[in-house]
């Protein structure tokens, strides 16, 4: 496989301009061209295949470039199991569960960068930067060379829970031609800079289908990518990571949980959690329960209190005091509808956003948040 190269940012531009799946990012010291979601012709092209995060000098010129974009076997008709060829030499490392990390020379500090740039998350690798590692990047991207990590950490928390923050040396790349370097290249540079080479696993299935099968059955890790001599890459997930990333997704945003722990689909997304996640996600569930059965006690008191009177010295003397969301309640549970119930329904319905959250949140005081 012969990657698209690329010298200046004006030979990529021609293939990206004007696309919404792509975003052109001007930081100053650097721009970035990253693709934002993928669509039926997003990686047609080999040019956008390398927009994954490629980064320009402010003079045009290449400044680095992270890993291409590959796909899951049986993801696109090329990655059908039956069209990839296992008996062919190929190589088999750990696919990690974090955040790709690359180093850049930016303003003359070596600096480290996730596909949007110094994010912050980029900023938090930067802890393991020593000054033998530094002089070892420094050295190889001053020759056209980027070599690529996974960052992961406690902080830095996908799915897999990793104990520790570290750096794994994943791969490198040159700058202009694309072409990866060599295991013996990786070995050496992964001693020079003192960071661990990814795990490699001895290839043992000449079958896509058979191999496809053992992936998806491991536990704990995310996967595998499988690098064939020809240029192919592709990579499996384990059908384990797959469950447990879609719940976790499922609970990082506050709307989402809440939404779930009304409709009664907690149950279902905690025993995909780890233990940490589900205890959370538990006392969440029982917080809000707990605030929305005080907060009927108090609507219901409200409600007897003000029995005696008729619907308008009702409305006038009781609920004109009344904040917004209380004063519909009252009204309802006047009525003689169920004041929990009727909490419930009008949570579930302010599950949309953030904002609508914070507006029923004096409804059950509760508050997420995730470890």
């Amino acid at each position: 496989m012969t990657h698209f190269h690329i010298n200046h940012i004006d030979d990529v531009l021609p293939f990206v301009e004007g696309r919404n799946d792509f975003v052109i990012a001007d930081k100053c010291d650097y721009k970035v061209i990253d693709y934002v979601f993928a669509g039926d012709d997003t990686f047609a092209h080999p040019a956008r295949v390398e927009c994954r995060g490629l980064k320009f000098a402010p003079d045009g010129s290449i400044l680095a470039r992270p890993l291409h974009k590959f796909m899951n076997i049986g993801q696109t008709p090329e990655t059908q199991p039956d069209r990839i060829d296992f008996s062919l030499p190929h190589t088999i490392m750990e696919k990690l569960d974090g955040s790709m990390i690359h180093p850049a020379i930016v303003n003359g500090e070596v600096v480290f960068m996730t596909r949007m740039g110094r994010t912050d998350v980029a900023r938090k690798a930067e802890r393991h930067l020593t000054p033998a590692m530094i002089d070892g990047l420094r050295y190889n991207m001053s020759n056209g060379i980027t070599p690529i990590f996974e960052w992961t950490a406690p902080d830095n928390r996908i799915v897999v829970r990793y104990e520790k923050s570290a750096l794994t040396l994943l791969a490198a790349r040159y700058n202009t031609t694309g072409s990866y370097l060599p295991a013996s290249w990786l070995w050496s540079l992964s001693r020079l800079i003192g960071v661990p080479l990814v795990t490699y696993h001895n290839p043992q299935h000449t079958d896509a289908a058979d191999f496809l099968a053992y992936a998806r059955a491991i536990q704990g890790a995310e996967g595998f990518v499988v690098k064939f001599d020809n240029g192919l890459w592709v990579k499996a997930k384990g059908d384990d990571y797959v469950l447990k990333h879609r719940a976790k997704d499922s609970i990082l945003q506050e709307k989402n949980i809440l939404a779930l722990v009304l409709s009664g689909g907690l149950d279902d997304v905690l025993p995909l959690l780890d233990a940490p996640d589900a205890d959370a996600a538990s006392a969440y569930d029982a917080s809000v329960e707990a605030g929305v059965r005080r907060t009927a006690s108090v609507v219901t008191d409200i409600v007897a209190q003000g029995a005696s009177m008729t619907q308008k010295d009702f409305a006038l003397g009781v609920a004109l005091k009344l904040d917004g969301p209380l004063r519909t309640l009252a009204f309802q549970v006047r009525s003689g509808q169920s004041p929990t119930e009727c909490i419930r329904a009008r949570i579930a319905a302010n599950c949309n956003s953030s904002a609508q959250v914070e507006e029923c949140r004096p409804l059950h005081n509760a508050t997420w948040r995730l470890s």
